[in-house]
């Protein structure tokens, strides 16, 4: 018994199709964005001031 990749070069030369395997096809490569330790906490809010609600039910900074 064959196995599939057999099955699909003996096609592939029946038909005169172009077969590139996965393998040798050139990947991108991504340039990752660097963020220093002061942008991620920006981003996450850390440094945002806190309201809670006071007496009376108006809000104010804790």
């Amino acid at each position: 018994m064959r196995t599939i990749q057999d099955q699909m070069r003996k096609w592939i030369k029946a038909n005169n199709m172009a077969y590139r395997p996965k393998w040798n096809r050139k990947e991108r490569k991504r340039n990752k964005e660097r963020l220093t330790e002061r942008e991620i906490k920006e981003l996450m809010g850390v440094c945002r001031p806190v309201y809670r609600r006071g007496k009376g039910g108006a809000f104010r900074q804790r």
